[in-house]
Formats: structure tokens, sequence, C-alpha cells
């Protein structure tokens, strides 16, 4: 009669759960289902998140969501890497808020498409052990165990450096207060949160900005079109937004990082179709494709290279882009990577006598239409014209008022019948990007010397 009555409840309690009680595991970390008077609530169990305002956030949003549900949420005091493992299992439910790509890694969690936070990757360092400590300088590093965005940075950088992961945070502390790393990586609600916050003689670099969200195991998949309506409900009618400015209002100190520059502005001179006017050309490419995996927007300023180095220098812009070695002065840092070359400038004539009157240093006129590296290659006998376009100086070789035009090949006009002589004033030229030699300057030197190596791999080739 026991027997058959335990049968009887066990039954009962497989119809209202829609889950079979045998898959739950004896470490009672399984999702529990528990009787309240009037119905049944689900409850799920997720990874107990760290203390302070962020997870609080997460937390607050979840909960509501999920009681809208009828699921109530409990919380298990884990490791990241053990949770992970849980949670890919189908033991917990899941993991309540982490960065976009977990699911390529843990291909069990399903993820939830709707940002729940936002969060900066920090790189926390001591200058007196690593001078400027961007993460391509380090010698040694330190993060906390399961911390997936650091193993993006150590990734991505191609870092063969010791480096400790502990699995609490206050081990990682630790490491940086008694001076055996160098330099730590940590969310900024983590970095607020700790003693490093209080400690003036660090440099902070944010290295990158993330969205953070929800994952469910996929056996709980039937949940998400209901909670993923519900919290785009919660912020449509504004209860999102009062959660976060709640959570604004706890923050008792604002960080302030090295920040990648939102907008990130590029400044370079004329370059016939490498940097255009606005903004086409095959150097700004390159630059806007070397961006693509930090930088949340990008503008190009295109001038001349007094203006451009004027721009960065006061801060208006953060990069001269396509600028030659020699041009660069003490107030700048170029990277270390070519990242793109210069074609050749020539000089064009209707005769081949009219070259070797420039060259042999003869009282000849020319027409230049570029900026101060085509007129820094003109012979010293020349007189110059200066045009507003290429095609006014080809106009005028034609009309006979100049022997000859100094340009590049790509700027020929589409009218001429018989090919122009020409004479090569410059090789093809590496092309470099620089920065203000500062702090922020030295973060986005190693940003873009990171995505450098990355794309361009091979000998680059003239654009």
């Amino acid at each position: 009669m026991i027997n058959l009555f335990r049968a009887i409840v066990f039954s009962t309690l497989f119809f209202v759960s829609g889950q079979p009680h045998a898959q739950q595991s004896s470490s009672n970390l399984s999702t529990d289902l528990k009787l309240d008077d009037e119905q049944t609530t689900q409850t799920l169990v997720f990874r107990a998140p760290q203390d302070g305002p962020l997870p609080e956030l997460v937390q607050s949003i979840l909960e509501e969501a999920y009681a809208e549900l009828n699921i109530k949420l409990r919380y298990e005091s884990l490791p990241r890497l053990r949770g992970e493992q849980l949670a890919s299992e189908g033991i917990i439910a899941g993991e309540l808020g982490r960065i976009p790509g977990l699911s390529e890694q843990l291909t069990n969690l399903i993820r939830v498409d709707f940002p729940i936070y936002e969060f900066s990757l920090l790189l926390i360092a001591d200058p007196s052990q690593c001078g400027v400590c961007t993460p391509d300088k380090l010698s040694n590093l330190a993060y906390l165990s399961g911390l997936r965005a650091g193993d993006e940075v150590v990734d991505s950088y191609q870092l063969d450096i010791p480096i400790a992961k502990p699995i609490k945070l206050e081990q990682v502390i630790k490491l940086m207060d008694a001076g055996r790393v160098e330099a730590t990586l940590m969310a900024d609600f983590q970095y607020r949160g700790s003693a490093l916050h209080d400690r003036d003689d660090l440099i902070v670099y944010e290295i990158k900005r993330y969205q953070g969200y929800h994952y469910l195991h996929k056996k709980h998949a039937d949940l998400i079109p209901d909670l993923l309506s519900t919290l785009k409900l919660m912020q449509a009618t504004g209860r999102i937004t009062a959660l976060r400015e709640t959570y604004q209002s706890k923050i008792a100190r604002p960080i302030t990082p090295v920040r990648i520059p939102n907008p990130l502005i590029g400044a370079s001179a004329l370059m016939p179709r490498q940097t255009e006017m606005d903004g086409e050309g095959s150097v700004w490419q390159r630059f806007i494709e070397l961006t693509a995996d930090w930088a949340e927007q990008v503008e190009t300023e295109t001038s001349n290279w007094p203006r451009a180095k004027q721009l960065v220098d006061s801060g208006k812009a953060q990069v001269l882009v396509g600028i030659r070695e020699e041009q660069i002065d003490q107030r700048f840092i170029k990277t270390e990577h070519a990242f793109a070359r210069s074609a050749p400038v020539y000089l064009f004539s209707k005769t081949q006598a009219a070259i070797d009157d420039t060259l042999d240093h003869k009282n000849v006129s020319l027409c230049v239409a570029g900026g101060d590296y085509q007129h820094s290659l003109l012979p010293s006998n020349a007189n110059i014209y200066t045009a507003n376009t290429s095609l006014d100086c080809f106009a005028l070789l034609d009309m006979g008022r100049v022997a000859g035009v100094v340009d590049y090949a790509a700027n020929l006009p589409d009218w001429m019948e018989t090919p122009y002589e020409r004479y090569a004033l410059s090789d093809e030229v590496p092309l470099y990007l620089a920065f203000k030699d500062n702090a922020q300057g030295q973060l986005l030197r190693s940003l873009f010397d990171k995505a450098i190596k990355k794309r361009y791999t091979a000998p680059l080739k003239p654009n």
C-alpha cells in the first residue's frame, strides 16, 4: 500500500511539472519543483552572482520577469567553471548573465536574445612593473578562472606569458597587491567593488565593452519565447530603465579608465582613391576594418597633414591614418606594423625631354594638386603651380602651360589620347597609424597592432 501511495504521488508530480523527477541530481542542484497552496510554482537554480549593484540589477530584472511566468529563482554558490559545467549538463538551469559567445563554447546553452546589462572589461596594471602596460607589453597576468572575456584577450593578442587564474576574485587582488603579477583583467563591476579601486598608482585601460545575456539549458527552451516577451514588455513600460537607474544610484564612485573613444575619429591627408573627402577609399576602408571588433562608432576626417596632426594633438581626433614614418614627430607614436602601402608618385610629361630637363635641374614649371608629400618630391629649381584637382593640372599640361604634373597614376585623366611619359619620383611607401603619445594612444596602438597582425599577415600590396 505504501509503495502504491508513493507511485500515485510521483505520478501526480510528474503530471503537474511536465518534468520527470528521475533526472534530478542527488546533489540537490537540479531544478526544484515546489507546491504552493493554490498552484505549482517552478523554481530554477542558477549559480549565485557576486555581490554588488550590477549583479543585483541582473537578479532584479530576471526575478521580476520569471515571476510573471510563475517561476522562482534560487541560487547556489559555485565557482564559475563548476557553474558552467553544471549549466551545460542541465543540472542547474543556465547562467544568469554572460558575454554573447557563451553558447558557442557551451552548445547546450541557449542565449535569450535580450541584452540584460552592459559592462567593460578592464585591464588594471602597475606601471612601475610594466611601463605602458598594454596587453602586448605584459610579462605576466592574472584574472578570475572562467572569465571568458579574459580568455578572448589572451587569444586575440596571442599572449604566451605566465597567467594565473585563481577561482576567487580576492586571490586575484592579493596577487596584485603583493606585486606578484603586473596586471589583471576584470569586469568594471568587479573592479569597482575591490580594493584595487582605491589605489592611485595603477593604470586602468578599458579593453572592450560587452553586453550581457541570460542563458538557459536547452531543456528549458520552451520558456524562452514567454521570457523574451516579458523582458520586452518590461523594457517598453520603462520598468527595466527604472531598475537600471536604481543600480546607477548605488554606484558610490565612478570608474575613469583610459577608454576607447566613442566615436573613434581618424584624420588623414587627401590621398586619391585611398582617403577621399567623403570617407571612401582603400585606406579608409582598411582603417574601419581594423576597428570592427572593438570600436562602437568610427568617423573619418580628410584634410592635409598639418591639419590632421593638429586634430590628433588637440584630442579632436585620435588616429593619424596612412602616415609615413618620416612624417611622425615626437608628439606621436606609430603602430609597429604598416597597415597599407601608398602607390608611387610620378612626374608626368608630354615628352621625355621635359622630364630630362626637370631632372637636370633646369628651370621648368610643374603642377601639383596633392599635399605636402608630393611637394617634398619636387626639384628645387621648379616653378610650382598648385591646382585644386589633379584634372586641373593635367589640363594645364595639355595646354602647354606647365612642363609636367606630379601625381599618382590613379589620377590620370580619361581624356588622354596618347600616354604621357612618366618618371617615378618615389617607391611604394609603407603607411602607418599614429597616435598621441599618451595612455590612450598606447591603448589604441596595441589594439590596432593586434588587428593588423590578425587581418594582414601577408606583405601588404599598394592600394
